[in-house]
């Protein structure tokens, strides 16, 4: 009953294995074992009709990558493992019921781990001195899951990969030992933020941020272009990505491993418990695997290094997201066109196709700025102008203003705090709490650090002590400073500065300190430097409030191991429950 609830209020579908009925060439298609062939057709012939069009060429890609990338002269080879390693990183992954291919789920596996692990070690390292990944665990199933429309049509649905159990095991080994090379080596770009350990889509919106303001602090326009990539993972090309992997230092018996992975492998769809025959997948990393994430990001890292010389790019996975600094009135866009064009080709060689009637493009301007009809030319089609786009869930505006995306976000979560008190009314408190958090917090506190400034954040905090009031059964004049000290839970202006103290805590290397620009000595020696700006846009966000708020904490704190820091600092902004940020800046006794 509380899922189907939060399911109602929130909009989303639980249920995979309702009636399907096809329409196909104006045929009726009810029968189960019919709807698993056809999903099974459409699925496998996605990325040949997606790439079709392209002239792509693994030669010509790895040729790429050598112009922008120095080859790696350290060469990798994987290290055997023992019993202990398989039960530690079996640990890791998420307990599910959800089975392969065999019927086997990692929740059954997890009873008879322990049992089986020496055993797993020595089938895996005989596939690491082989360089030969087992057969078997190639193998996926795959699940239709309806999106939206009409569920009569094939294209509405999007494929879900379940990968055998015990390849999830084997993925989890070779991926860390590949991530430990890439990072030991500084093979990734820095501005990769997907699937990369303590970098998540709020880092990307920082750069992004950071990008757009410093043209305009140089008096500059930025012109931002959000690529749209058709089904990006499904079109890898194989042997592309094989010469990558070589330009990284994965060699010889490494090598052959990760080949044998990508090759050979099948898939099944199921629907209702019938399955197709079955047909074979030649293209893109394998979808719902542990390891096709991370090879994927090997795949399009040489790209930034290609952009970067002349201007700026910010990646999360397939998401790529280009700033071009440009002169205000400029009248023709010339530079950003060879750009574009140098960037399409570099798609075209990957086998990426790039969809400019999807691709948004804004003009970054500041506010009084006058905003000239010159637009970017893709593949000799001009680009419309928006003045919104979604980046990574967060909704930006041309002038970083935020109202776009605090007005969708209230209407979320004015349904999530419907959901908590409907939750509450037929549970108790640690129900209705967890929902809370699950539901309404979550959504509250996502790129927070981008927005959490701008003018009318008022909405988002009446609703916070709404869903609040929900949990708790209180009145709508009852005073909730007290509540929110007791239940330990941040109001939303104590949320905001926690969430630049932790940024700045941790990205300290990005500002100046007060030392580096003092010949003296001084007791706050970890003082940041306020930026020098004549931008509101600027001493407004994290990178002004960000350090004013930073500068308030006493040196005995920030002298804390960066746990003990994290809880220190969450435990006393939640005593205060600030109602105002101003407060916290005018508070003399904020660390009391």
């Amino acid at each position: 009953m509380t899922w189907k609830i939060i399911d109602s209020e929130t909009g989303r579908v639980r249920d995979r294995n309702q009636d399907i009925e096809l329409c196909v060439d104006n045929t009726i298609i009810k029968s189960n074992e019919e709807i698993a062939i056809v999903f099974d057709k459409y699925f496998s012939d996605i990325p040949i009709s997606t790439t079709k069009s392209l002239q792509s060429s693994p030669a010509l890609a790895e040729s790429l990558l050598k112009d922008n990338v120095n080859e790696c002269k350290v060469s990798f080879s994987f290290r055997p493992i023992g019993a202990d390693d398989i039960v530690r990183i079996f640990r890791t992954i998420d307990i599910k019921n959800t089975t392969d291919l065999w019927g086997i789920s990692v929740k059954i596996i997890s009873s008879i781990i322990d049992v089986i692990a020496p055993h797993l070690a020595i089938i895996f390292n005989n596939c690491i001195k082989s360089g030969e990944f087992p057969d078997l665990m190639k193998h996926s199933k795959v699940i239709p899951l309806f999106k939206a429309g009409s569920m009569s049509d094939p294209s509405n649905f999007r494929p879900i990969s379940v990968l055998p159990t015990c390849s999830k095991i084997f993925e989890k080994i070779i991926l860390n030992q590949l991530v430990s090379h890439f990072n030991v080596n500084k093979l990734l770009h820095n501005n990769q933020f997907g699937f990369t350990k303590g970098r998540s889509t709020a880092d990307a919106g920082v750069e992004l941020y950071r990008y757009i303001v410093k043209a305009w602090e140089e008096s500059h326009d930025a012109l931002g272009v959000f690529c749209d990539l058709s089904k990006a993972f499904d079109c890898v090309q194989h042997d592309t990505l094989i010469g990558k992997l070589r330009h990284y230092g994965i060699k010889n018996t490494a090598l052959n491993l990760l080949t044998s992975y990508l090759h050979g492998r099948t898939q099944k769809v199921e629907v209702n418990g019938k399955r197709s025959s079955g047909s074979a997948v030649d293209m893109g990393v394998p979808q719902g695997s542990i390891l096709g994430p991370f090879l994927f990001l090997v795949y399009i890292n040489d790209l930034p290094f290609m952009v970067e010389r002349k201007h700026q790019i910010v990646l999360f996975a397939d998401d790529t997201s280009l700033i071009f600094k440009i002169k205000r009135q400029i009248t023709n866009f010339d530079d950003v066109n060879n750009a574009l064009s140098s960037i399409v080709h570099w798609f075209s060689m990957n086998n990426l196709l790039l969809n400019a009637k999807k691709t948004k493009c804004i003009k970054f301007c500041a506010k009084n700025a006058r905003v000239m009809d010159t637009r970017p030319i893709i593949n000799g089609e001009e680009l419309n102008l928006d003045d919104t786009t979604v980046f990574l869930g967060i909704t930006m505006d041309s002038k970083l203003q935020w109202s776009p995306h605090i007005n969708g976000l209230a209407k979320r979560l004015s349904s999530a705090a419907y959901a908590v008190k409907k939750i509450r009314s037929l549970t108790d408190v640690d129900t209705a709490r967890l929902v809370y958090f699950s539901y309404f917090h979550s959504l509250m506190t996502y790129g927070l650090l981008l927005w959490g400034h701008a003018a009318d954040v008022e909405t988002i905090f009446i609703l916070q002590k709404r869903a609040i009031r929900a949990i708790y059964n209180l009145k709508c004049r009852e005073s909730l400073r007290d509540k929110f000290k007791e239940i330990n839970i941040l109001t939303f202006p104590s949320q905001y500065i926690y969430e630049n103290i932790m940024y700045v805590y941790k990205n300290s290397d990005k500002f100046t300190r007060i030392e580096h620009t003092h010949n003296v000595n001084t007791r706050n020696k970890r003082r940041l430097q306020f930026p020098r700006t004549r931008l509101s846009k600027v001493s407004n966000s994290f990178l002004g409030k960000g350090i004013l708020f930073f500068n308030k904490i006493p040196e005995a704190l920030l002298s804390l191991p960066f746990n003990k820091f994290k809880k220190c600092i969450k435990e006393k902004l939640c005593k205060k429950a600030y109602y105002k940020v101003n407060d916290y800046l005018v508070d003399k006794r904020a660390w009391d």
